[in-house]
């Protein structure tokens, strides 16, 4: 999946910031997985990543110090600013035939964020390492989203994508999601089962282990050799005007989009370094086609003397660009996952995240990405959901309560 997508162009995006939109990484299908410039303090209050206040919880979390679960919103979407390096990302769903009601959902949640408090605080003594810049975000899938207020699942509901329909049911949708990150490899699955085993009811529908490589800030390099991060939401302003929802009970919450992919990294290998960097629109060190150094512009008007496009027509760049679609710009990261085969090699694989306003942001460049975009060739999807990121939580407003109740 991809670029920037949205109802239009948020008030702040320079013209550098859309022309360089899709520029770099892989797209987890087609898109590349850009984390947001933008970060929050303690009560995520966004400043830029150049004026982090050192005083804040989570301005102090680049460095792996503690991350504050409580605020406005929920950690793990523009703090820590740069993400953490290891993710536990779960997808669960209501067992048997007795489906859960809202007081049943608001206790759940509400006894989830106090479980994450603890756990992401210096306090717990399951955790003698201390948590480092742990972060567990709790979202709540469309079936979910509904029963907290109708119509809002269609916020969240992913449409079919090319390779969506060869999915297993239980590798589409999901009621309850969890992503769990922090730098120290051990931490993420160790937190992931501490609460699990406090969440009956609900099975475990698809997990994924999944890595960033260290990289420069939110710049890193993906399994095909590319960098990913370029460009993201810069500021308080753009990630208001396409990331953060700011009407009804869902306010300030977020519209969290995750799929899986098995690459064909071999395939991309064959390829010569000349027809590697067309499928992207970009060289491994990041400069477009177009010219410039790495941070440039990308040129989709530029032409060669001959009349064709340097950057081509069928490139991922020019593919997931938001100005074909009209689009905000999405938060996105993306991270790397080894796929075993019986009696095989492992695979590389990627797992994209994007966070909107809406999921239609997503789905628009999504959907022009499976039409043109060659990047897709390579790209399998094995696993996808669309979930709402749930606002933030604090001792006077549990987790979900805004849209369940307390």
């Amino acid at each position: 999946m991809s670029g920037a997508d949205g109802g239009g162009s948020p008030p702040t995006a320079t013209r550098r910031r859309l022309l360089a939109g899709s520029a770099a990484g892989l797209a987890a299908g087609g898109g590349a997985g850009w984390w947001a410039g933008a970060r929050g303090d303690a009560t995520s209050t966004p400043t830029t990543p150049t004026t982090a206040d050192p005083t804040s919880p989570a301005g102090a979390s680049d460095d792996g110090a503690p991350v504050a679960a409580r605020g406005r919103r929920q950690a793990g979407v523009d703090r820590p600013v740069r993400p953490p390096h290891h993710l536990s990302f779960v997808v669960l769903g209501e067992q048997g035939d007795a489906a859960l009601g809202r007081t049943d959902v608001a206790a759940l949640l509400a006894g989830l964020g106090e479980q994450v408090d603890v756990l992401t605080t210096s306090g717990d003594p399951r955790l003698p390492d201390m948590p480092g810049n742990l972060t567990v975000q709790v979202g709540v899938g469309a079936a979910w989203a509904d029963l907290a207020e109708p119509g809002l699942g269609d916020r969240v509901r992913l449409p079919a994508f090319r390779g969506s329909d060869a999915l297993a049911a239980d590798l589409r949708g999901g009621d309850l999601v969890l992503a769990v990150a922090a730098d120290d490899p051990a931490l993420p699955d160790h937190v992931v089962d501490l609460l699990l085993a406090d969440l009956p009811g609900l099975r475990v529908r698809w997990t994924q282990r999944a890595f960033r490589s260290p990289g420069t800030g939110a710049v890193v390099r993906n399994p095909l050799g590319f960098l990913d991060g370029i460009v993201q939401p810069e500021d308080a302003a753009a990630m208001d005007a396409g990331v953060w929802i700011r009407d009804g009970a869902a306010t300030d919450g977020t519209i969290g989009v995750v799929r899986r992919f098995t690459l064909d990294g071999a395939a991309f290998a064959r390829l010569g370094a000349d027809e590697q960097a067309a499928v992207i629109g970009r060289r491994p060190d990041g400069t477009p086609l177009s010219g410039g150094a790495a941070d440039a512009d990308v040129d989709l008007t530029a032409k060669t003397p001959h009349g064709e496009y340097l950057v081509p027509a069928d490139s991922h760049v020019r593919a997931a660009h938001p100005s074909f679609t009209g689009s905000a710009l999405m938060a996105r990261r993306s991270y790397a996952i080894r796929v075993d085969a019986d009696g095989a090699a492992p695979r590389p694989g990627l797992l994209f995240c994007s966070f909107q306003d809406d999921v239609r942001v997503f789905a628009r460049t999504q959907q022009r990405m499976d039409r043109v975009d060659r990047l897709m060739d390579f790209a399998t999807p094995t696993a996808e959901i669309g979930f709402l990121v749930l606002p933030g939580f604090a001792p006077d407003r549990p987790l979900g309560s805004t849209l369940f109740g307390s």
